[in-house]
């Protein structure tokens, strides 16, 4: 610290010690030593002009002092208070404005000599820093996701998203930082010699991994606001120390991450999809914080073209020799599509089908052909879902549906064929040459069907002696109804209606109630 001396001739500044600083007869400035007479440093040529010597000047130091060896050294002398910054002229700022990405003194020095970090000269940037206890060190893992696209087809998730990781480097310390994170940023020369942890993507299609780049910011968090001034330097510095105030790096990444969609509840599925970051180094050298340093944010909409955005969360596993972070991401599809496309149409269809059996069963051909036409339709349905998924092995639900519709009009036809067997046809044809009652006719080719329909045996004698053997015993008896039982045209239509009715009921109770637990048709009604 020094004082201006009072005395007018020759001005000076002296100190408590036995420093001061003098001009001489000649009007240049000199750092003297007043105990021995000698002097320490002459006033740079450059600045000799200057009334005062006030501000960052270049010295001509003669002698060593203060671990200082001969030559110019640039010295600060400041009437600035300890809150403030000294520009080059001798002016103050506060010193909150030091390297504040603004010009504050009128020289413009208070934007100078702006590198944050300071290396060690032991330092190395291809070994990872070692805590104080020896362990393995922890780095932070922050994943901001912007956008999110999912093809089913491919099963390909492509990512928009910002990757920061943080951690303490206890083998540097740092100049002037500040509350404001951005104001630390470090400048891409530094960040080329700081030792940074690499992260490989684990499942993309080829090999991609972290990189420190001109797109990736690095920046010192300030979480300490103790510091240490540095009087030996002239660019009045605060040190801050690296054990406590950790290290950021954050850069945008695109990447396109394969996964592995069961697909068996498809179009009502759930399914989770991941991104798989691995350390590349084993987790002795560092690990990922899992106790609540590390965390997951979607910034995008929740609901996409085709799936849902469910719950997302990090799942950390130190474990394995290399440490890994999963982010987990569930996709609870849209089934409004499918409902849309395949089930209304196919449920449509169905009914028609089921519908044919109240039509006349004189008209054979009708019947029929409105079933097979709902039939072909429902097989072309049925390939171009099939066409628009991954091929897989087993059965998707949708593809239990669309065979279940297949098979019951398929069955549809078969009552058709057989209630066909029991039509009679003779009211229609009236007897023929050759023509027996009793027996089955069919309609010629073009005939619009019979008028009136009629049941008859084979052979009337039969018939006769038939009910004349049931009428021994009460009548009454169920065996007695059970030998009487015939097949005829009623009962095979109320058969064919009731059973294609029942096996529909049946299977939707089980298929639905299969979906509703646990599956994407009841998750929008819960969440």
């Amino acid at each position: 610290m020094y004082y201006l001396d009072l005395v007018p001739s020759p001005l000076s500044f002296r100190g408590y010690g036995e420093y001061a600083v003098r001009q001489d007869a000649e009007g240049a400035w000199a750092w003297s030593n007043i105990i021995t007479n000698t002097t320490m440093a002459t006033l740079s040529q450059e600045d000799v002009d200057l009334n005062y010597p006030v501000g960052r000047l270049t010295w001509n130091l003669q002698n060593p002092v203060c671990h200082q060896e001969a030559g110019r050294r640039v010295l600060t002398l400041s009437s600035c208070t300890v809150s403030q910054f000294t520009c080059s002229d001798g002016s103050c700022v506060d010193f909150a404005k030091r390297c504040d990405l603004k010009f504050d003194c009128d020289d413009k020095t208070d934007e100078s000599d702006c590198d944050i970090i300071n290396f060690p000269k032991d330092y190395r940037s291809k070994l990872p820093p070692r805590p104080a206890s020896d362990s393995s060190l922890p780095i932070s893992l922050n994943v901001t996701m912007d956008t999110l696209n999912i093809d089913t087809t491919t099963m390909l998730l492509s990512v928009s998203y910002n990757l920061r990781m943080t951690w303490l480097d206890n083998r540097l310390t740092y100049n002037n930082l500040k509350n404001m994170t951005r104001l630390n940023t470090v400048s891409l020369k530094q960040v080329e010699g700081l030792w940074r942890p690499r992260l490989g993507f684990i499942n993309t299609d080829d090999i991609q991994n972290t990189a420190v780049d001109a797109d990736a910011v690095t920046m010192i968090i300030k979480l300490d606001q103790s510091f240490a001034p540095d009087l030996s330097n002239p660019y009045e510095v605060e040190i801050y120390r690296g054990d406590t105030n950790p290290v950021s790096t954050i850069r945008k990444y695109s990447t396109v991450y394969t996964c592995n969609f069961d697909l068996v509840l498809y179009p009502f599925d759930i399914q989770n999809c991941y991104m798989v970051l691995q350390v590349l180094s084993a987790s002795s050298d560092y690990l990922i914080y899992d106790a609540g340093g590390s965390s997951v944010e979607y910034l995008g909409p929740t609901l996409l073209v085709e799936y849902g955005i469910g719950r997302i969360d990090l799942q950390v596993d130190n474990a394995t020799q290399y440490a890994v972070a999963r982010v987990r991401i569930e996709l609870i599809r849209r089934y409004g599509y499918a409902m849309l496309n395949i089930y209304i149409p196919s449920l449509t269809l169905l009914i028609i089908s089921y519908v044919t059996l109240f039509f006349r069963p004189s008209i054979f051909e009708v019947r029929v052909m409105t079933a097979l036409t709902s039939l072909l339709v429902l097989a072309t349905l049925f390939t171009q879902v099939s066409a628009s998924l991954p091929k897989t092995s087993y059965f998707k639900m949708v593809d239990i549906w669309l065979l279940f519709c297949i098979v019951l009009i398929f069955f549809i036809i078969l009552f058709h064929t057989v209630i066909d067997r029991y039509v009679d046809y003779s009211a229609y044809f009236g007897a023929a040459a050759g023509f027996k009652e009793g027996t089955w006719l069919r309609p010629l080719s073009g005939s619009r069907g019979a008028s009136t329909i009629k049941v008859l045996p084979a052979d009337l004698e039969d018939a006769q002696s038939l009910a004349g053997s049931g009428r021994r015993g009460s009548g009454t008896s169920w065996q007695d109804k059970l030998r009487n039982f015939s097949v005829d045209l009623d009962f095979c239509l109320n058969f064919s209606k009731a059973s294609t009715f029942s096996m529909f009921l049946l299977f939707n109770l089980v298929y639905w109630g299969k979906l509703a637990a646990g599956s994407g048709l009841v998750y929008y009604l819960y969440n």
